[in-house]
Formats: C-alpha cells, sequence, structure tokens
C-alpha cells in the first residue's frame, strides 16, 4: 500500500508543478547527470541527445544499477538527476531505485522503460521517482522531464497523473505487493518448483503457499503461467530480448 507521507509528497511537489513554468533554473547551474542502462546503443543515445543541451552534462554512465552506485560513491560530485531503466542485470531499476533514495534522498531518479504500466509507475513513484517515461520518449520531453524534475522534484504526464490519482482513490489492486512476494515472482518465472523455491528464498513451503495464494488474489489471476506472465509484463523479470 502506498505509504500516507509518499502521497503526501507526490500531492505536495504535484501543486509545485503545475507552477513550474514560472521557475527559473539557478543562474548558470549546470545539471549534472547520471545514467544507468544495460543497452549501450540506448547509453550512446542518452548521452548523445544530452550533449545537445548547454545547461546538461552527463557526468556517469553505467551498465547496471551496481555499477551505478559504485560510481555514485565514487564520484567527486552527486549527480543531480538519474536516468535509470528498470530491467537491468545484477540489479533491476527497482533496487536500485531503493537504494539511492535510501542513501541519497535529494538527488532525483527518472525512470525509462519499455514498462510503461501501472504497476511500474506507481511502484517507482511510491518508492521516491521523480518521473517516469517510455523509452521513446522525444528528446525534448526528456530535456522538460529532467529540468522539472530538478527544479521541482516531479515530472508528470497525463498517464502517471492518471494511475497516481487511481492510487490516491484506493483504485489500484496491483500496487501493494510486498517484497517478498515480488521475489517469489522472480522465482516462478524460473524452471524451479515451489520447494526449491523455498528453499532460495529460506522459508518454509507453507510460506510458499501463502506468497502464491496472496499474489493470486491481488492480481486475480489463478496460475504460475499467469503470474509470470505478470512479471514479465511489467519489468519485474527481463524480457530474453532486454537480456541481450
Amino acid at each position: 500500500m502506498i505509504k500516507v507521507r509518499v502521497l503526501a509528497l507526490y500531492t505536495s511537489l504535484y501543486k509545485k508543478s503545475v507552477n513550474s513554468q514560472v521557475l527559473c533554473m539557478k543562474a548558470n547551474k549546470i545539471i549534472s547527470i547520471a545514467i544507468a542502462d544495460d543497452s549501450p546503443y540506448i547509453r550512446k543515445g542518452l548521452v548523445f541527445t544530452m550533449n545537445t543541451y548547454k545547461d546538461i552534462a552527463v557526468d556517469i554512465i553505467a551498465e547496471d544499477g551496481m555499477d551505478l552506485l559504485e560510481k555514485i560513491e565514487s564520484a567527486n560530485k552527486l549527480p543531480d538527476v538519474c536516468l535509470l531503466d528498470i530491467s537491468m542485470p545484477r540489479m533491476d531499476g527497482y533496487e536500485t531505485l531503493r537504494r539511492i533514495k535510501e542513501t541519497w534522498p535529494q538527488m532525483k531518479v527518472i525512470m525509462m522503460s519499455i514498462h510503461y504500466n501501472e504497476f511500474a509507475i506507481i511502484r517507482t513513484f511510491r518508492d521516491g521517482a521523480s518521473g517516469f517515461l517510455p523509452k521513446e520518449a522525444s528528446p525534448s520531453e526528456l530535456y522538460t522531464a529532467i529540468t522539472q524534475s530538478y527544479e521541482t522534484g516531479l515530472y508528470h504526464t497525463e498517464v502517471t497523473s492518471q494511475f497516481i490519482n487511481l492510487a490516491l482513490q484506493k483504485k489500484s489492486i496491483i500496487t501493494d505487493l510486498t517484497d517478498k512476494e515480488i521475489d517469489f515472482l522472480r522465482y516462478a518465472c524460473l524452471d524451479l518448483n515451489y520447494k526449491q523455491i523455498a528453499e532460495l528464498m529460506k522459508v518454509s513451503h507453507r510460506t510458499i503457499d501463502s506468497y502464491r495464494d496472496s499474489l493470486f488474489a491481488k492480481l486475480k489471476v489463478n496460475s504460475r503461467a499467469a503470474l509470470a506472465a505478470f512479471a514479465i509484463r511489467t519489468g519485474i523479470v527481463p524480457t530474453i530480448a532486454e537480456k541481450k
């Protein structure tokens, strides 16, 4: 369930963003950017795009979440805004976002993913993301997202606002998955039986059954295949194409 204080923060930032056009960038401020994406083509494209803007500098380029955290920790200065993919090896965007906000809460994070759906959007905003864009977003929209996130702490589109509003009205049924349930979803997509999953998660078989039944109820499905389909569709588990 989305925490009250996070929703209160979103509401406050939403009001600020309405007036974002009257806000001015700090004089001569260059926005420092960090990029994390496992695709070298996406990384090169983002760097090329960002280099066309005089008030943006790409200072950190990482191939996954773990690489990004290591580079931020060793950097002389912290980036102002991170552009973060969701489906990455070693450490995905969900976990990377959580760790960034725990360690550097002032840092702004914009998620970029092909998984532009309710679960991904709500979960990342819940965990502190400033914005969420599809990977096919135009350079101008990306620039606006970066500058507005830097200025106000939030960038929202019509789609993200719609999902956030649904969550605020408590109409969303898939945003309260626990971390353990998400871990179970990842294992459920592998060639493992429930006993093996229980051993890997270091819990009892009965606990695994409770995770499965809870997910069945929350997602309104009744098969492991349907759970796997949800995990892939939302980016919890990357597709084969994304792994390449």
